[in-house]
């Protein structure tokens, strides 16, 4: 160990790393170590936003989010009038209740699902009767979905456990209004296969 109490191996890396790069011929010698200010220059001329604080930031924003959610999905309801659904149903319900009439194609298309996963959690659903089936007035080939009264109600009692789940967690100063706008910005931006 070193006086930083870190182990040599890593220095050793560092070496490796640096004469790998090099010329044949030039010197082995480990760099100089850049100090705070080289490093972020370093850090900020690579990072996709140009600002290596606001990238760490990202970083760490993405982490929590996945996180967050991960939490979230494991929460077990109490109340017994709300019907279990998997992540993948509710993402599918609430893409209905956003788009109501719209196509299981559209469906699939837009949240990047297979047609056969979107098939299974959408008979799923009906079997449920979280959500509806109707033809098209214009093309009868056409299937539309809408959300059923027992969906919206469902989806009202859900929201009410996540708010009781979530006001434990934090505290009364916490921002949440700040909160909600960031994560509406990254919710109705368009996807990477958009940009």
């Amino acid at each position: 160990m070193n006086k930083s109490g870190h182990g040599e191996r890593a220095h050793g890396e560092d070496a490796r790393t640096a004469s790998t790069n090099r010329p044949s011929g030039e010197s082995t010698a480990s760099p100089a170590p850049l100090d705070e200010s080289a490093r972020s220059r370093a850090v900020s001329s690579t990072g996709p936003s140009g600002n290596a604080s606001r990238d760490r930031q990202l970083g760490e924003l993405a982490d929590r989010i996945v996180r967050v959610a991960r939490r979230i999905e494991a929460h077990r309801f109490q109340d017994p009038l709300i019907t279990p659904v998997s992540p993948l149903e509710a993402l599918f319900l609430r893409y209905v209740d956003d788009h109501p009439g719209t196509s299981p194609g559209a469906m699939a298309r837009d949240l990047m699902v297979r047609s056969s996963n979107a098939s299974a959690g959408l008979r799923s659903l009906e079997g449920k009767g979280l959500i509806t089936r109707g033809t098209d007035p214009d093309d009868a080939r056409v299937t539309r979905l809408f959300v059923t009264d027992d969906a919206r109600r469902a989806t009202a009692r859900v929201r009410m456990e996540w708010a009781h789940l979530l006001d434990g967690l934090l505290p009364p100063t916490a921002n949440v209004a700040e909160a909600l706008h960031v994560l509406e910005l990254l919710d109705d931006a368009p996807g990477e296969r958009d940009s």
